[in-house]
């Protein structure tokens, strides 16, 4: 018969076996997305929990990095920084750890109505003296944890802090590289990626979406009387502005000098055109110092060509040239303007691609 000393010995070693594991399995991978599944998958297996995630607390938001179980009691529950157990949390820095969900004054109160839980241990992830994000286990039994499973997960925890506090280093580094430094927004190679990517999932699935060129007016004129400082700090409004009139799936890419380009998801010509007069207007109805004395209308405006996959093109290349031409006739015709490509304009360009 195994006696006290022999279990606790096991247990101790299984600890040491996961903790190996996990290090074994996550490797050099620095990408969140792809090591949050492996954390739980080893968790589940080294545990007596019915359910398990990782949650990211990010922004004050509450993200679902991976998880097993979980959803299917929380699917109906908003969760967000604001909750009873997460704020605690936070707040101590300190486990939850409960054995009896519906008596518990804190954790007993984030648990669903209808939800069969019984028992849970939620662990914070502290990187750098601030709560990072949560592991959480559950059970459908009654005290189904006891006090080693809670040094279990908070040794789980501590190593898992390291590795995100690598992965958040990386994304912190890998942002840089596809951010314009001076803009914050996307920049030329993320623009490529993601549209390569946006043309290939479209023609997958038959839907469609469209590109905005979007041209300062006149740039030249402010840059060369305000100088180029004072140009930078345009640009830089402007981008707030194409971000705020656009949506977070989209994407907004410096294209380049004073050039962006929007990439709208699911979108036909009609709402892209919408979109484009709501941020002409938005640009046109905005006061930017020193407009009134450089600008030849005494206005900071901007001029957009519209192109959509796949009427105005089937590549990448096609669509930013559609674009391209749109908004040249855009300016040609008197600048702040929105320019699409009808259909004879369209096939025009597509034969003279090709010859």
């Amino acid at each position: 018969m195994v006696n006290i000393a022999e279990r606790q010995s096991e247990r101790v070693v299984a600890i040491l076996k996961a903790v190996v594991d996990i290090h074994r399995s996550v490797g050099t991978n620095l990408e969140l997305q792809k090591i949050a599944p492996i954390l739980v998958e080893k968790l589940i297996q080294t545990s007596k929990c019915d359910g398990c995630a990782i949650l990211l607390l990010q922004e004050g938001k509450v993200i679902v990095l991976a998880e097993e179980g979980f959803t299917k009691n929380f699917h109906q529950v908003e969760l967000t920084v604001n909750s009873p157990a997460i704020k605690y949390i936070m707040e101590t820095k300190q486990s939850i750890f409960s054995g009896s969900l519906p008596d518990d004054p804190i954790a007993g109160k984030c648990v669903p109505a209808g939800c069969k839980m019984q028992s849970i241990i939620c662990v914070p992830i502290v990187v750098e003296e601030e709560v990072k994000g949560i592991i959480h286990l559950d059970s459908r039994k009654k005290n189904a944890f006891d006090r080693k499973d809670l040094e279990f997960a908070e040794l789980i925890s501590s190593e898992v802090s390291i590795i995100l506090e690598r992965a958040f280093l990386y994304e912190e580094i890998r942002s840089l590289s596809i951010r314009d430094p001076l803009t914050g927004c996307f920049n030329r190679r993320k623009m490529d990626e993601d549209m390569e990517r946006e043309v290939l999932r479209s023609k997958r699935y038959g839907n469609k979406f469209s590109v905005l060129l979007i041209d300062v007016d006149w740039f030249k004129k402010y840059n060369d009387f305000h100088g180029h400082q004072k140009g930078d700090r345009i640009l830089q409004l402007l981008s707030y502005l194409f971000l705020k009139n656009t949506r977070n799936i989209d994407g907004v890419y410096r294209y380049g000098g004073e050039e962006f380009l929007v990439l709208l998801m699911e979108t036909d010509t009609k709402s892209a055109l919408k979109t484009a007069e709501r941020i002409r207007k938005t640009v046109q109805r905005e006061k930017f110092e020193g407009e009134e004395k450089s600008q030849p209308r005494g206005k900071i405006t901007v001029s957009i060509g519209v192109a959509t996959f796949p009427s105005h093109g089937n590549t990448k290349e096609e669509i930013i040239h559609s674009a391209d031409v749109a908004l040249y006739k855009a300016k040609e015709s008197g600048k702040n303007r929105v320019f699409v490509l009808d259909q004879n304009d369209t096939e025009k360009q597509k034969k003279q691609s090709k010859t």
